[in-house]
Formats: structure tokens, C-alpha cells, sequence
């Protein structure tokens, strides 16, 4: 199993939350099975495209199609400039017309979808994030490292709106429940979702048993309450990295390792 087996060459894929984003975006381009293309709706750190194997302008990319298929993994943006250490992204009119060249060429499109600011765990606020209503695959990240820090500005993203979704006190203690709340609300992890796309949340740095096992647990709520498959992962470089997803089959849970 790659990401579902209704995935093909002219799926777009994105990719919201915090804790991990840009890891999985990399793991799910090179781990597709055809050449593909990798950009962003919001911005970037420059350095964090360094693992494409090619880089194109969106101007660049209209003339120059028949190079695509050379490359496993090309990223694409309006510009390649930098600003402030960051390559901005598509807004959401300019992406609807790469995407409409990219299915042309069969080549799926993998994009952040959402900002950050390196923080492990956020709540979407107004205008994020920006999802491109084509989506068929809407990825929501959380690092399970948050759990048992407090809830403030230094450990999580978006605070106020943090606060509001999940009904916690600044200064709280984040547990499960806190982040299975943020996930499963509606102005939470799948926020601006297409109806028909399919959600999948993926519970980054389980790092340790303990995380694993807290992971297991998160997992299951959320099964249980609607969504169809949940990622457990570690992608820490420095350890060895898997992803484990978990859904049902039939009455029963199914575990399958990407």
C-alpha cells in the first residue's frame, strides 16, 4: 500500500499540520511509484527543497515538459527567489493552472499545504490552510513529542485559535484527548478539506515504545470516530524511520508498514 490504492498519476496531494510536514512530504515523492512534482501553497524554507532533484519555475515548467520525465522528484514555484530564507508558494488560482498541466502530463502533485513555524503542534487559523479543492488525499500532521508539554506560545503554533478548538487553558498539559479533539473538530486537522477527498492523520515521532504505544491509543479514537486510516510514524533520520498505517478491515484493525 503506497497512500490508497485509488492514488494515480494525476492525484494532487497535500499535506497540513505541524511536526513533520516536509519529511513526509519527501517520504511520499520518493516513495511514488512514477516521477512526480513536490511544491507548496504557503511558503518554505529554501533549504528544505534541497531534496528535489530538479527545480523549476512555473514559467520554466510550461516550456519544458518534456524534461519531467528525467526526474523522479521536481519541484515547482512561482518563482525560485528567496526571501527572508523562504520560496513562496502558488496562490490557489496560478496552482489550479499547474495542476490542470500536471495531470496533462500525468505527473501527481505533493504540496505543504500549511505553515508552522517549527512548531510540533498547531491550530489552523483564519485562511489556513490553503488546500486546493482538487485534493484527493488531505494529510494531517502531529508530533507526538508534544504530549505532556504545556500549552503555550513556545510550544504550540496558532495559539489563541489552539485554545478555542480544544477549550484548554494556556498553561494546560497537552495529553491524547487534547490532540484527538484538535483533529476530529471541524476548524481542526481537516480544516478546508474537499468533501471527497480522503483524510488521513499521521501522528509523526513515535520516537520511543511509550510515544508508539500513546500513538496506538490516539489512533483508535480517531478510528472510531470517522476517520479511515491514521499513519503512526518516525522519521527521524537519526533513528531508524517507518511509518505504520492502521485502519480497519472489516470489524477489525489492519496495520500496514510503508
Amino acid at each position: 500500500m503506497f497512500i490508497d490504492k485509488s492514488f494515480t498519476q494525476k492525484s494532487i496531494v497535500s499535506i497540513a499540520g505541524a511536526g513533520g510536514k516536509t519529511s513526509l512530504l519527501f517520504f511520499l515523492a520518493k516513495k511514488c511509484p512514477c516521477p512526480c512534482l513536490i511544491t507548496t501553497t504557503t511558503k518554505i524554507e529554501a533549504r528544505h527543497i534541497s531534496g528535489a532533484d530538479a527545480y523549476f519555475t512555473f514559467s520554466d515548467f510550461l516550456h519544458q515538459s518534456e524534461s519531467f520525465s528525467n526526474h523522479k522528484v521536481t519541484w515547482v514555484s512561482p518563482s525560485l527567489d528567496i526571501e527572508n530564507g523562504q520560496i513562496i508558494g502558488f496562490p490557489l488560482d496560478l496552482f489550479y493552472e499547474f495542476a490542470d498541466c500536471a495531470k496533462k502530463l500525468s505527473l501527481p502533485i505533493f504540496l505543504e499545504a500549511d505553515g508552522a513555524h517549527l512548531q510540533h503542534i498547531k491550530a489552523p487559523t483564519i485562511g489556513e490552510p490553503v488546500i486546493p479543492l482538487d485534493t484527493n488525499f488531505l494529510f494531517h500532521i502531529t508530533g507526538l513529542d508534544v504530549l505532556g508539554k504545556q500549552i503555550i506560545a513556545e510550544n504550540v503554533d496558532r495559539l489563541d485559535d489552539f485554545l478555542k478548538i480544544t477549550g484548554t487553558k494556556e498553561g494546560d498539559f497537552i495529553t491524547e484527548a487534547i490532540i484527538e479533539k484538535l483533529i476530529l473538530h471541524p476548524l481542526g486537522g481537516f480544516k478546508n478539506a474537499p468533501v471527497d477527498c480522503k483524510r488521513i492523520a499521521v501522528l509523526n515521532q513515535a520516537d520511543t515504545p511509550k510515544l508508539e504505544a500513546q500513538g496506538d491509543s490516539i489512533a483508535l479514537h480517531l478510528l472510531e470516530n470517522g476517520l479511515e486510516c491514521v499513519w503512526i510514524s518516525s522519521m527521524n533520520p537519526a533513528r531508524e524511520m517507518f511509518i505504520r498505517a492502521v485502519t480497519w478491515q472489516g470489524k477489525q484493525l489492519y496495520n500496514f508498514w510503508l
